[in-house]
This record gives C-alpha cells, structure tokens and sequence, in this order.
C-alpha cells in the first residue's frame, strides 16, 4: 500500500513540477486524456450493463459459480438492451401524451379567445312597409274627422 501511495505521490510531483516535459506529457496522456477519452465513448447501456455486472457481482457470485462469466454477462447484457427498449418504449408513449395534451391546449387556448373576442353589434332592422294589396286600386282610405 505504501508502494502505490509512494508511487502516485511522484506521478502527482511530475504533472504539477514539470508538465512540459516528455515524461510529464506522457503521464498526463496516460491517466488524464486517454480516461476522458474512454468516459466520453460511453452510453447509456455501458451503465446499465455496467449497474447489472456490478449486482451480479455483489450479490450473484454464486450465478457466476454455476452458469459462468459467460452466460452471466450474456444474460446482463440481454436485460440491458431489455431496459433500452423499455425506456425507447416510455419515451414514446410520454411524446404521444404531450402531442394530445398539446392538442387539447390548443382547443382550449382558441375556444377562450373566442369568448374573449367582443360580440358585434346587431344590426337594427329596418321596418318593413307594408305593401298595398293588389285589389285596391284607390289608395289609402282617408282618415275620418269627426266634427
């Protein structure tokens, strides 16, 4: 233990001293650059295989006594893709209930534009006049006074 913490001591003096060196260049893209790179490359199914191997190893050491590496890693790999195609599955369903939910939206927002909208002003209607009949060739009849 004290050789590992002797050792990384000295990596740490060489990347903080002498970084510009062909010694400290190396170190620094060896246990800087090179791991940035690796977690970089990683998706979302290296986790989740990842969480899965690590399950098997904590507490499935006897699965792997009895089916092998193999067949373990085989099947943490199978429920790994499994939980992708659950999530691709939940992701699609939660798009299709944002797409009714928007539609939904839309209605209401452009039903209560229509109620804030003012009301036009009815048109008054003009009187109709009544027309003379057709047999009534003199008029009107005059009005009588009384006297």
């Amino acid at each position: 233990m004290t050789v590992i913490l002797g050792f990384s001591l000295c990596v740490l003096l060489v990347l903080l001293v002498i970084p510009d060196s062909q010694l400290g260049r190396m170190l620094h893209r060896q246990l800087v650059d090179r791991p940035l790179e690796a977690l970089a490359n990683i998706k979302r199914h290296h986790l989740i295989f990842f969480v899965i191997m690590t399950g098997f190893a904590v507490a499935g050491g006897e699965a792997f006594a009895i089916v092998g590496p193999e067949v373990a890693s085989a099947f943490a790999l199978d429920l790994a893709i499994y939980l992708d195609a659950v999530m691709v599955t939940y992701a699609l369903s939660a798009a299709a209930m944002a797409k009714r939910g928007s539609g939904w939206l839309k209605y209401a927002v452009i039903r209560s534009v229509r109620r804030m909208r003012p009301r036009r002003k009815r048109t008054t209607r003009t009187a109709v006049k009544s027309r003379k009949s057709a047999n009534d060739d003199d008029g009107p009849a005059p009005v009588l006074l009384a006297a």
